[in-house]
């Protein structure tokens, strides 16, 4: 058995394998797994830890619990893409201050040396909207400037009214519209590009740890860092936990009242997270749209985007 293929679990290699490369460059999935033993070694190597249980996995990235010396700690390994390469610059920039804490990173693999922290379990607990007040106060704790090296929101809104105009997603005409006129004029605002945002943060992307530093024990984890404005990162808490949103007496209601308890400790104003949020929504109705060609591709469902556009609308 190669060296440390042991701590790959068959679910995450199953997640990964026949994966393309990213379109900015890199490996596909089948290459990187090749890789990931030796990558897990020299990593283990290099900070002088020790495996301390079984792997965590996500969509992209193998979390291995380790030991350094006496203390816990957690080795991140993450399969090359364009939103994860700026992730240490982020952690980094946040020293820990409601962020999981970073002790080493090694850009050239891909790799971290991360805090060991625990899952969420208290945030799950909550209500879907008490939950979206708390990752408020996680995201106002992240108030930092934005980094040189980041994409920025002006940039993005830029290729998404290139892509709504050129080939516009399966969706209603007055949508795609609306999507184009939102690409040009948010980014009429001079503090469109000023801060570092964290543009993927929800439930699942937040952890518990013992130390000061947080928002009652809870920090944010896997950044996919912007150079942008807090406004546009409420739109995650739209799409996830959606049985409760669709178990709602008003959708409407529910969705809206989610943007309101988020923004409202971030200090933003509702209305421009939920414009915010039907362009996200528009630009990843393009990306599952565009992903359904592929050969052997199910058409996507775009029900859940209609309904939360439908309730971020006037």
């Amino acid at each position: 058995m190669p060296a440390r293929a042991d701590l790959i679990p068959d679910a995450f290699r199953a997640r990964v394998a026949g994966r393309p490369a990213d379109a900015e460059g890199g490996v596909d999935g089948n290459a990187w797994l090749a890789s990931l033993p030796r990558l897990l070694d020299e990593c283990l190597s290099t900070w002088k830890a020790q495996p301390d249980g079984p792997a965590a996995f996500g969509e992209c990235a193998l979390v291995v619990p380790v030991r350094v010396g006496k203390e816990r700690a957690a080795l991140k390994v993450t399969w090359p893409h364009a939103e994860a390469r700026h992730e240490h610059l982020a952690l980094r920039a946040w020293r820990g201050t409601g962020a999981v804490r970073m002790r080493a990173a090694d850009p050239a693999r891909w790799a971290l040396l991360l805090e060991r922290c625990e899952p969420a379990v208290r945030l799950h607990e909550m209500s879907a909207l008490d939950a979206c007040e708390m990752i408020g106060l996680i995201h106002a704790r992240l108030t930092h400037p934005a980094l040189p090296q980041l994409d920025t929101a002006s940039a993005w809104c830029a290729r998404i009214r290139e892509r709504l105009e050129s080939s516009p997603p399966p969706m209603p005409r007055r949508f795609v519209q609306q999507g184009i006129a939102l690409a040009r004029d948010l980014p009429q605002s001079e503090r469109i590009d000023a801060t570092l945002v964290h543009s993927d943060l929800h439930d699942d992307n937040v952890m518990q740890t013992r130390r000061a530093g947080t928002v009652d024990g809870f920090v944010a984890i896997d950044p996919k860092p912007l150079a942008g404005e807090p406004a546009l990162a409420v739109a995650p808490l739209l799409w996830n936990r959606w049985d409760e949103a669709a178990g709602a007496y008003n959708l409407r209601n529910h969705l809206r009242f989610r943007v309101d308890y988020a923004c409202d400790p971030m200090g933003v104003a509702p209305e421009r997270a939920r414009a915010w949020s039907i362009l996200r929504l528009l630009d990843n109705a393009w990306w599952d749209a565009h992903a359904a060609l592929r050969p052997g591709a199910a058409a996507p469902d775009l029900t859940k985007a209609v309904s939360i556009i439908k309730a971020m609308q006037g």
